[in-house]
């Protein structure tokens, strides 16, 4: 058999060779690339966000039936000392002031003195209403005698005309006080003394049927 001749490769390869030589004659080195090529962009940062001006809205809120704009609770104020009630009680007994005596005394107060025995407020509003009616040109001076957590004592005397005739009373009042409100008083005076001077009866004002009948028609006055 005639051999066949492989084709000669060599003239490829000088050929890539060549080519191989004029690539790497001509490619410029990675360093100066770096060197003259601009610097990349850089994306910008997105602004930060706002501080919060407002809480989150509780559930509550989004529901609708919260309570909105509500001012901040305040410590109620300490009701007023049995002194101090007992100073303002007396100054509007000197200025005839009912409307102040209704807010000194509590709902179920109780009142007794030698002509008087009261069971509520009502009852002792309506009694100084009608004495004050009767009694004219009032005047009166007090003092408090003693003052404590539960109550106060105090002196007074007090200047003015029954049916004309000019009365001084001289009296002690005990006050029982909670809360700032007069729960009970008792006044102690003298019957013999207030009453010769309030009823032109000298001394029948004593007898006890009439003493009696006198405590019942002023009760109903």
């Amino acid at each position: 058999m005639v051999g066949v001749r492989a084709p000669n490769s060599r003239p490829q390869f000088s050929l890539l060779r060549k080519q191989t030589r004029s690539f790497l004659r001509y490619k410029v080195p990675m360093s100066r690339i770096a060197k003259n090529s601009a610097p990349a962009p850089v994306a910008p940062r997105p602004p930060a966000a706002a501080p919060a001006t407002q809480a989150a809205a509780s559930p509550a809120t989004n529901a609708g039936w919260a309570i909105k704009n509500t001012a901040p609770i305040k410590p109620s104020a300490p009701a007023a000392t049995s002194a101090e009630v007992a100073t303002a009680f007396f100054t509007a007994f000197q200025n005839k002031d009912l409307a102040a005596f209704e807010k000194l005394y509590a709902p179920g107060a109780t009142f007794h003195d030698p002509i008087y025995d009261l069971k509520n407020r009502s009852e002792t509003l309506g009694m100084w209403k009608s004495l004050f009616a009767a009694g004219k040109d009032l005047k009166l001076s007090f003092k408090v005698l003693d003052a404590g957590p539960e109550g106060a004592k105090v002196a007074w005397t007090a200047d003015y005309k029954v049916f004309g005739r000019p009365v001084h009373n001289e009296a002690v009042s005990n006050m029982t006080i909670k809360d700032g409100q007069i729960t009970a008083q008792r006044d102690d005076w003298s019957w013999s003394k207030w009453a010769r001077q309030a009823l032109p009866l000298g001394p029948l004002v004593d007898f006890p049927p009439v003493k009696a009948a006198l405590r019942f028609f002023m009760r109903q006055a």
